[in-house]
């Protein structure tokens, strides 16, 4: 089955062989890429947010008993390196955007949010990995440093501490996704408040219920203007939504299945042709391409849309959309050379145009995965056509 054998080989191979190429030993860190034939390159800068996603996965794989021998020791190790270096301390404190892992030292000191909510979806899981309460110690401080250094008027956060525009909604995304997950493994008060006033922000500003499609960029008060590229939408971050809005309704008890159905179906309109199953990187609002490529990450968060909605509506649309694409994703995208690896971008044209195989990808990937795990069931058909559910193993979690 499609959805069996992209779990499989997530787990199988991409972890193992990513574990073991994009851990540099020596620098106590994950690095920022790999190049194309799966060596490391030459450029030691790695961004926070990559390194933090790195260690993210490998904490939360170790939880859903899916990590590779030596995965949570690393991941620990990889986070005393990225905080060592990069935490920046003082009056408007915060994780510095990205640093050179070999020289140990800071490359760009711009606070983003981005960054910050990479590092605190981190935290999550390795405190819930090893029951630690340094780790949650360090998630408030980061909380606390979010509210200092990135207090910003009109609602919601500044994007970076110098104030820069455009105004974004994806770091906001980001934030939302990691205060559920401090949500789901820590519940505190204030990652739960949080989560409602990232949600209520979605709700007010970045979806746009007069096209229906999610702005990405605003001006400083959240002005929808072409000025500041509001025009420009993502595909795969409309689906990304879907996952995370139908992950919020469990946990705050609401009820958002119209809005989940309307961001799908606007995601799959943005396609390079009726029949293609992959989203584009980058359309216009009035429905023009901007960007006719499409990378790996964006087919993830459809995949794991589809799935969302097939868990939450019991829709067999769903379902067979989400096995079909993930057939695609694995014939596309997972099964070229070099071994354990991924093609992380394609022209609209089908050819292949990625230069580097990049970190980042890899949360995707595993967000994908872990999601099946979490909802601890592997969807199946059998032979009649009906649904068979069959419960995984239990994740592995500390005690607290």
């Amino acid at each position: 089955m499609p959805l069996r054998a992209l779990k499989t080989h997530l787990i199988d191979t991409i972890l193992p062989v990513w574990l073991k190429l994009a851990f540099d030993g020596d620098a106590a860190q994950f690095v920022e890429a790999l190049v194309l034939d799966g060596s490391q390159t030459g450029s030691t800068v790695v961004r926070t947010r990559t390194a933090a996603r790195q260690i993210y996965v490998f904490a939360h794989a170790y939880c859903q008993n899916a990590a590779p021998r030596e995965a949570l020791d690393k991941a620990q190790i990889a986070f005393d390196s990225l905080r060592s270096i990069c935490w920046i301390p003082g009056e408007r404190p915060g994780f510095a955007r990205s640093y050179d892992r070999k020289a140990s030292r800071v490359v760009d000191p711009e606070i983003d949010l981005y960054d910050q909510s990479c590092v605190l979806l981190a935290l999550a899981w390795l405190f819930k990995a090893t029951g630690n309460n340094l780790y949650k110690s360090i998630a408030d401080e980061t909380l606390a440093a979010i509210d200092t250094t990135l207090a910003a008027d009109f609602g919601g956060w500044a994007e970076t501490a110098s104030g820069d525009l455009p105004r974004r909604q994806n770091p906001h995304m980001h934030f939302f996704e990691a205060c559920l997950a401090l949500w789901e493994t820590d519940g505190s008060h204030g990652y739960v408040t949080r989560a409602h006033d990232i949600f209520a922000l979605f709700q007010t500003h970045f979806y746009d219920p007069k096209c229906g499609l999610l702005r990405e960029f605003f001006g400083p008060a959240w002005e929808i203007s072409n000025e500041y590229g509001s025009d420009r939408i993502e595909p795969g971050h409309m689906a990304e939504w879907v996952w995370l809005i139908r992950k919020y309704e469990k946990l705050a008890k609401g009820n958002y299945a119209q809005l989940c159905s309307d961001l799908l179906a606007a995601s799959q309109r943005c396609r390079n042709g009726s029949t293609v199953p992959f989203i584009l990187d980058e359309v216009f609002d009035d429905g023009r391409i901007s960007k006719n490529s499409r990378r790996l990450w964006p087919q993830t968060e459809l995949l794991k849309a589809y799935i969302a909605e097939y868990v939450a509506q019991n829709d067999p649309i769903n379902l067979t959309n989400a096995r079909e694409l993930a057939a695609q994703i694995m014939t596309e995208y997972l099964s070229h050379p070099p071994y354990g690896m991924w093609r992380d971008c394609f022209d609209g044209a089908g050819n292949f145009i990625a230069t580097s195989i990049p970190g980042s990808s890899l949360y995707h990937l595993w967000t994908l995965v872990a999601d099946l795990d979490l909802e601890g069931m592997e969807i199946e058909r059998t032979n009649k056509g009906s649904v068979v559910q069959t419960t995984l193993a239990m994740p592995r979690v500390a005690s607290m």
